[in-house]
């Protein structure tokens, strides 16, 4: 039983990770193409759609994480800031860049320490 839940917390952690991963690449490309003219800058949604498979597995006992995956979204598509209808704000990106590592780094130790505690379990060291 211990086992099971520790499982399935890993693989929430690693849909997690995965989806910290799609995000990070999405926000260097927003930074990457903050100097070209009328590129719209693109945020990830994930959360909610845990969330949601997060609530049905309370509800029916069964953890299916294949609707928890990250879609990709225009952010601000009609909001142009700058003459040549480019709305990537670097400085947020800068930021979203930063929380996006340190939620990685944090679901990465998890799993490690779920993995210790499997091992100390196992092996009793």
């Amino acid at each position: 039983m211990i086992f099971d839940a520790m499982f399935r917390q890993n693989n929430i952690l690693g849909a997690a990770s995965n989806a910290a991963n799609v995000r990070n690449e999405v926000i260097v490309n927003n930074i990457a193409n903050a100097d070209v003219p009328g590129f719209k800058s693109k945020a990830v949604d994930f959360e909610a759609s845990l969330a949601e498979a997060i609530d049905r597995y309370r509800q029916t006992g069964n953890l299916d994480l294949s609707g928890a995956s990250p879609s990709i979204r225009l952010t601000n598509e009609n909001y142009n800031y700058r003459i040549d209808k480019n709305n990537v704000d670097m400085e947020l990106e800068m930021v979203n860049l930063y929380q996006n590592a340190i939620k990685f780094e944090t679901f990465i130790t998890c799993m490690q320490s779920n993995s210790k505690r499997l091992s100390m379990a196992l092996t009793g060291r």
